[in-house]
């Protein structure tokens, strides 16, 4: 099994309860975040990918605090 940071697990369990996503697709290198609307979003999650995610998140969902 591959290392994993527990902050990473936390945002996907918030993600995963979100009713406005409706896939999270591994990728080989991240995720892809596919909203209801269409829209899609790959990130890798890292401290560094983690703030335009939440800032995206924010804009297009009904997430509005999202911790790492």
């Amino acid at each position: 099994m591959k290392h994993s940071e527990s902050g990473i697990r936390k945002v996907i369990k918030q993600l995963r309860k979100c009713p406005e996503i409706e896939d999270i697709v591994k990728l080989r290198n991240g995720h892809k975040i596919v909203l209801v609307s269409g829209e899609e979003r790959v990130t890798h999650f890292c401290a560094k990918a983690f703030h335009p995610l939440r800032r995206w998140l924010k804009q297009r969902t009904s997430i509005q605090n999202l911790k790492f």
